[in-house]
């Protein structure tokens, strides 16, 4: 394929780990092929100095460089500092030691903050793909207006004058079509404002299902495989009575935030906040084969993450907290819930149920799973986890014992 150098998208890519950036750059020459130029800097400094010349559409980049001495955060306000004049989008492709950083990401104007560890190819390449429709629509009304002027000169001829009156009608023209276009972008960027802000109160998979049509909004259910997963704080109510209201809901908002991104990180979708616990379902409203999976992973982080915070929360607000995790797999009945004035995606069923005892169960900082769930998981997870088998439980609603597991990491 014979492209003009000018219709061609130039990708500048730092990333000091060129295994990364092999496995990046490959995916994108696989599904854009000729269309893309990627240059590649491994030296964090270098790929600066490129990019502020200006000859690039699009930057993509690790934010972790150990050798320069300077944090991730500093690295991303530095890459947004000098891209934004420059008007050139950025991808970061990192595995941030610090949580909130793809929020700090976003809140710095960058365009894409993906995680490394956990790379779904579908959401990527939809991502590229309308990444590169915009950078590509803008480059290709100023090619077009300026060789429909040069095809105009040499079709007529005309005086040095006449060509200098045609330039300045056509650069007001071609203004007028930029701003035209950036109207447009500014009714999108509303539209996608009006959707994040919507995602804060309903979750966003939902938010997006509804937005491309994938999700009804009738009142019909049907019956889905997924995982869920119940999570709770143990002994807060207890803890909560001796804390001021406000450090209630700063703590809640904390924890919630912390596990919140755990979850939609493993396509989990946060079904409801009931009181300190959370309910999510994953394999819903978008079914997922690996949601058992996800799910596992997901209960696996939390504790992880949890861990992480508990030394804050003692510093703040002189306890520790802990949490109890359950989770179930199995056939649910998923549809929207409530009334015509107002409704809620959700599931019902034995399965919820199940997850829901197993975490009332749950000792603090621990992981309970369900048979069902445990049976269905690929062999690979046979020796990811360390698998503890309990005694057989009655389960209160249910018949018989039943077989649970405490999961724990290697």
């Amino acid at each position: 394929m014979d492209l003009e150098k000018e219709e061609i998208v130039r990708i500048l890519y730092i990333e000091s780990n060129k295994r990364s950036f092999d496995k990046i750059s490959g995916l994108l020459k696989e599904w854009f092929q000729d269309y893309i130029e990627i240059v590649w800097r491994s030296i964090y400094e270098n790929g600066l100095e490129d990019l502020k010349k200006g000859n690039f559409d699009l930057l993509i980049s690790e934010i972790s460089f150990p050798e320069t001495g300077v944090s991730e955060e500093d690295t991303l306000s530095e890459l947004a500092e000098i891209a934004g004049p420059l008007e050139i989008p950025i991808v970061v492709f990192s595995s941030p030691s610090d949580k909130t950083l793809p929020i700090q990401a976003f809140q710095l104007g960058i365009n894409e903050f993906f995680s490394k560890t956990r790379i779904k190819k579908t959401i990527l390449e939809h991502r590229f793909r309308n990444l590169f429709r915009d950078i590509y629509r803008k480059k290709v009304i100023g090619l077009q207006m300026d060789d429909s002027l040069k095809r105009f000169q040499d079709l007529y001829g005309m005086n040095q004058t006449e060509i200098q009156d045609l330039n300045a009608l056509i650069r007001q023209f071609k203004k007028d079509l930029e701003n035209e276009y950036a109207e447009k972008l500014k009714i999108e960027h509303e539209k996608k404002k009006m959707q994040n802000v919507f995602g804060m109160y309903v979750d966003p998979i939902v938010v997006e299902s509804i937005m491309n049509n994938s999700l009804s909004l009738d009142q019909k259910g049907k019956v889905q495989e997924v995982s869920v997963l119940f999570s709770d704080i143990r002994g807060y109510t207890t803890l909560s009575e001796k804390q001021e209201p406000h450090q209630v809901i700063s703590f809640l908002n904390e924890y919630f935030t912390a596990m919140t991104e755990v979850i939609l990180g493993y396509g989990g979708m946060v079904d409801k906040y009931i009181g300190d616990s959370i309910m999510c379902l994953f394999g819903a409203p978008v079914f997922q084969e690996d949601h058992r999976q996800n799910a596992l992973d997901c209960a696996v982080e939390m504790l992880q993450v949890f861990e992480l915070w508990q030394p804050k929360w003692e510093s703040i607000y002189g306890f520790i907290p802990q949490i109890g995790i359950g989770l179930a797999s199995g056939g649910v009945i998923v549809g929207n819930v409530g009334s015509f004035q107002k409704l809620s995606y959700t599931a019902v069923g034995d399965t919820v149920n199940m997850a829901s005892r197993l975490e009332s169960m749950a000792k603090p900082m621990q992981v309970l799973v369900s048979e069902g769930l445990y049976n269905h998981l690929p062999d690979t997870y046979a020796t990811k986890y360390k698998y503890e088998e309990l005694e057989p439980v009655k389960i209160k609603g249910k018949e018989g014992l039943h077989r649970i597991l405490s999961v724990k990491t290697l």
